[in-house]
């Protein structure tokens, strides 16, 4: 089998009553819309931060891209606020790497929406004295189709930095299995990183995560027994700054 490395994403989910708002003031950017064009922020004055508005409905499933573009070309991940306002102002995500041990982010996952209306994206620089310099985009969960045990993978290709990809998987409780990933061709523009693709197999009964690694490479990748009948999930998205195309499957392996 092949190796799988489990990684933090560093991303802190925020929920408080719907009475809170938060964020500093901000200067208004043009709309954003899901999947549409990206937006270039760039601030020349210290501390000033950047609202976005999108429109969102009920129920709808986004995430929030971010990337620092480099004068070399190179990309680097986030490194300072981002917090997503329901139409009401109430805080629905955010991201902050304030501390240290927090790793810059390419990828700001949105619960599921539960209003309709205007939401807005507000960046902020960690510190006063410092401006912004982001790329941001909007992305849909897409469900690209089902795949079926022991049957051909799923070709799936990937344009959007963190962008969700759902397929389809019936599967049943005594089946064993493992995730096949096969025409790996990732490339990242993250300096001294290598490509991958984050994968998550979620159960067909409960919000529970069965599997969740990345895939550096082809190969196959333990999941283990189904353990219930039904229809589960396989989500993907490109790790980091990531793009290109792979294959994913299901197969039955032995225990």
């Amino acid at each position: 089998m092949a190796s799988v490395v489990v990684i933090a994403l560093g991303v802190t989910l925020v929920g408080p009553p719907a009475a809170a708002s938060a964020g500093p003031a901000c200067q208004a950017r043009g709309e954003l819309t899901a999947d549409g064009e990206i937006a270039y922020a760039t601030t020349t004055e210290p501390g000033l931060a950047v609202c976005y508005p999108f429109e969102g409905r009920i129920g709808q499933d986004i995430t929030i891209g971010l990337y620092i573009p480099l004068d070399d070309g190179a990309w680097r991940g986030y490194a300072s606020r981002a917090t997503v306002l329901d139409p009401g102002g109430a805080v629905v995500a955010a991201f902050s790497a304030e501390s240290p041990q927090v790793r810059p982010t390419f990828r700001v996952p949105v619960p599921t929406l539960s209003r309709v209306g205007t939401y807005t994206l507000l960046l902020a620089p960690i510190q006063a004295t410092s401006t912004l310099r982001v790329v941001v985009a909007v992305s849909s969960r897409q469900a690209v189709g089902a795949t079926r045990v022991d049957h051909p993978g799923r070709p799936l290709s990937y344009d959007r930095v963190g962008q969700d990809k759902d397929l389809r998987l019936p599967g049943t409780s005594e089946q064993f299995v493992a995730l096949r990933v096969t025409d790996f061709d990732m490339t990242t523009r993250e300096a001294g990183a290598p490509p991958g693709l984050w994968i998550e197999v979620h159960r067909a009964l409960s919000d529970a995560v069965a599997y969740r690694g990345v895939a550096f490479g082809p190969g196959d990748f333990t999941v283990g027994p189904l353990r219930e009948d039904g229809e589960f999930t396989v989500r993907t998205w490109p790790l980091d700054g990531s793009l290109g195309r792979a294959t994913v499957g299901i197969v039955t392996v032995r225990p």
